[in-house]
């Protein structure tokens, strides 16, 4: 959950959005549209929303996203990370 600026609350459905659009938001070549597409359906806001929100907001939410997804996505526990196969002294 990220709160803005003017007190509300935004929450991350990763169920709203599929893989397709997962990987068109890490895409560097996603145009900015299509990324404001993708988030405000994460997020349930439309996209116009996001054109006009304020920078700060917007890096609230982008930074949000990732810190959400990687909590949802457990991703402290995947196997690859350093010293997670390592074998046990």
């Amino acid at each position: 959950m990220v709160k803005l600026s003017d007190g509300s609350e935004i929450n991350f459905d990763w169920h709203a959005i599929s893989q397709k659009e997962w990987r068109l938001l890490l895409d560097v070549n996603t145009d900015y549209e299509t990324n404001d597409i993708i988030v405000g359906k994460l997020i349930g806001l439309e996209p116009c929303e996001l054109e006009d929100m304020n920078p700060l907001d917007y890096r609230a939410i982008a930074q949000g996203m990732w810190d959400d997804f990687r909590e949802q996505a457990n991703l402290e526990t995947v196997k690859n990370l350093e010293g997670a196969s390592s074998p046990q002294s």
